[in-house]
């Protein structure tokens, strides 16, 4: 491993951790405003900017719990059909745990994971643009995490592969 991949897998890390974090809090404050919203009907957000730019709207829609997927599915109560906040602050801890690992098969699971992620943020842009008709700040901010995230988790397997290709060819070479 030469000093230049070590920097660039660190910045990568860094970069996924960081993004992660962000994830997290907005997270935290999607299932804020919806727990909250929930019992105060006359809430009304930060995010709550005019009748068409409304996250309160987004987040107490019925594709607010379990992306409006486990309700219908699964039944109204079940233990799964939770605020989707509650999915992206567990999502975004096991991406910023996972982030930390320099094994190739863990991040490529990380990166299906931020692939999976990226796939649920087109359905929720469609719903968000199309079904719901309405602009949603911190649901778009969250998008645009998780296009980053994918892009910083692609570029850390490169560089790990690389590596591995290094350590193989300095292997072969040593061996001779």
């Amino acid at each position: 491993m030469s000093i230049f991949t070590g920097n660039c897998k660190c910045s990568y890390t860094v970069g996924l951790v960081g993004l992660s974090v962000c994830g997290f809090l907005l997270s935290l404050y999607t299932s804020y405003v919806e727990l909250r919203a929930e019992h105060d009907h006359s809430y009304k957000a930060m995010c709550d900017i005019s009748e068409r730019i409304s996250c309160t709207k987004v987040f107490t829609s019925r594709y607010g719990r379990g992306f409006g997927i486990v309700g219908p599915v699964l039944g109204e109560n079940s233990l799964l059909n939770v605020p989707n906040g509650f999915y992206g602050i567990f999502y975004y801890f096991i991406v910023a745990a996972f982030s930390f690992s320099d094994h190739l098969a863990i991040s490529r699971l990380n990166s299906y994971l931020i692939l999976l992620s990226n796939c649920l943020s087109l359905y929720l842009a469609y719903l968000l643009y199309y079904v719901l008709e309405d602009m949603c700040i911190v649901c778009v901010t969250t998008y645009a995490v998780n296009f980053i995230s994918l892009i910083l988790a692609l570029q850390k397997i490169q560089v790990l592969i690389r590596d591995e290709q290094v350590m193989r060819a300095f292997k072969v070479s040593k061996g001779k």
